[in-house]
């Protein structure tokens, strides 16, 4: 991508609106926080005008994971009618020239994963991007509908199994390429599925460039058919779904140079890539994290100017720019290829930071701002002073005095006391130890006029206050529930 003025300064206001969601503890306050409350807002009120009652008729409830979110009347994808139904929870999703670029499709489940297959066989779809595991934290997301263990897999109609003489199979510490084969009778088709491993729900990966990756390698091998939609599914269809879609149009955004300089986008691009997407299928980009992700994937994307050039979309021909960009990645091999995106390993040598003043060592103290040197273990922990065999030689602890010596029983005069001239000192009281498990006498209750005055007590508890006229009643009645719970306590 050409270096220009208008897309430094887009980039710059963007990573502005990063760190200011970053770095504030109020992120509704934010510019990226108030901009997704208003997507929100458009959300209701495009279901209102948008009916989805084609997803809420009962023969196809069953064929919905989650009630709220059904495909719009209008947009959604259309089958050949078997069982008198043409249902799929699955949506088109038109790019910015009004071309039906992606399907936006819920994760098949059990009762639509025949639909789900015969949607790709109706379509020519070859290219489908997974951002799902089949289960995510104990519980199931989708139902495979690829073989895994086995050479092929059956679902109605339709096989599917692995295409063993493909050589676009690719696995890396990201992502997975399956090159698939559906048949139906005699007719087969080939599909790649771009398997993303590391999106959890509701949630963002924890790095930008396999995105990318994934998106380049995904287009190199649509040449072959760069005419039908690219199948896109996570579980419900929405979050995770809506951020890949939102990406790669922040992509293509920025590869036309006409539609990327418009006022349209020039104030707020990924604003009016979310609401434009949004107007096709409900809730696409799911929370306001996978929103911030895709200004950072925005940016990244910018700053990764060595595979991307800025040209016109005019001719459609998507893969123009990728081919000089992804030269250098079919030259080499595939172990190369996933070494090299990935962070370099070897060994990790840890820098240690200046530790708070309490627990700094005397001897060669850093007291700058400046990070400290490398340092051992050893260096935060003075060596222990050697001793003699004398100094080792523990001490014995005077012997402690019974405790009849520390009780004065007799008369004679205590140090310390003050006594008056022909008086006599005062014995010390003796202190008399009970043991706990004795059972003490309970005091009686008396009925006289000075117990029945009443005191205020600070206890919301009511059997607390002993003005009660049933006190004695309610205290009896309050230890049988005392001893009933702790016979049927844990």
């Amino acid at each position: 991508m050409t270096k220009n003025v208008d897309t430094d300064s887009i980039c710059n206001r963007v990573e502005r609106l990063i760190n200011e969601f970053e770095q504030s503890r109020d992120t509704d306050s934010t510019e990226i926080g108030r901009q997704f409350a208003q997507l929100q807002r458009i959300m209701a009120d495009t279901r209102d005008n948008c009916p989805s009652i084609e997803g809420a008729k009962p023969m196809n409830r069953l064929k919905n994971r989650y009630k709220d979110v059904l495909p719009y009347d209008k947009h959604r994808v259309t089958l050949e009618f078997e069982n008198d139904s043409d249902y799929i929870n699955a949506s088109f999703i038109e790019d910015f020239h009004g071309n039906r670029r992606y399907i936006a499709a819920q994760g098949p489940i059990d009762d639509s994963v025949t639909d789900f297959l015969q949607m790709i066989w109706e379509y020519q779809i070859t290219s489908v991007i997974c951002t799902a595991n089949e289960i995510e934290a104990g519980r199931f997301k989708f139902r495979r509908y690829w073989p895994d263990e086995e050479k092929s897999i059956q679902f109605g109609r339709f096989r599917v199994s692995k295409d063993e003489t493909s050589n676009k199979a690719f696995t890396c510490e990201y992502y997975k390429i399956r090159p698939l084969i559906i048949s139906q009778g005699e007719n087969r088709r080939h599909i790649l599925l771009y398997h993303f491993l590391y999106w959890l729900d509701h949630d963002v990966p924890d790095d930008e460039s396999p995105i990318l990756e994934l998106l380049l390698r995904l287009y190199d091998d649509r040449h072959l058919s760069p005419d039908t939609p690219i199948l896109v599914h996570c579980s419900a269809g929405c979050g995770r779904t809506g951020s890949i879609i939102a990406i790669d149009l922040c992509r293509l955004l920025l590869r036309d140079e006409h539609l990327f300089l418009s006022k349209s986008y020039q104030i707020n691009p990924i604003y009016e890539i979310a609401s434009h997407i949004r107007q096709f299928r409900i809730a696409l980009i799911q929370t306001v994290k996978q929103y911030l992700f895709v200004h950072k994937m925005f940016v990244f994307i910018i700053k990764s100017n060595n595979n991307i050039a800025l040209h016109s979309l005019a001719n459609n021909d998507e893969n123009q720019a990728l081919h000089s960009s992804l030269s250098s990645m079919k030259s080499s091999s595939p172990s190369s290829i996933s070494s090299s995106s990935r962070r370099s390993s070897g060994h990790a040598s840890i820098q240690l930071r200046n530790p708070p003043v309490g627990r700094r060592v005397k001897i060669n103290t850093n007291t700058s701002n400046k990070p400290s040197p490398l340092l051992l273990l050893s260096d935060f922990y003075l060596p222990l002073p050697q001793t003699t065999s004398i100094e080792n030689k523990s001490e014995q602890p005077p012997p402690i005095p019974p405790r009849s010596s520390l009780l004065n029983t007799t008369n004679k005069h205590i140090e310390g006391q003050f006594v008056r001239p022909g008086e006599t000192p005062i014995k010390a009281k003796r202190t008399i130890f009970r043991s706990r498990n004795v059972k003490r006498r309970e005091p009686t209750v008396t009925t006289t006029t000075a117990t029945l005055k009443s005191v205020r007590s600070d206890s919301a508890d009511p059997l607390s206050d002993p003005s009660s006229r049933h006190h004695q009643r309610n205290s009896t009645y309050r230890h049988q529930i005392i001893d009933e719970q702790g016979t049927n306590s844990d």
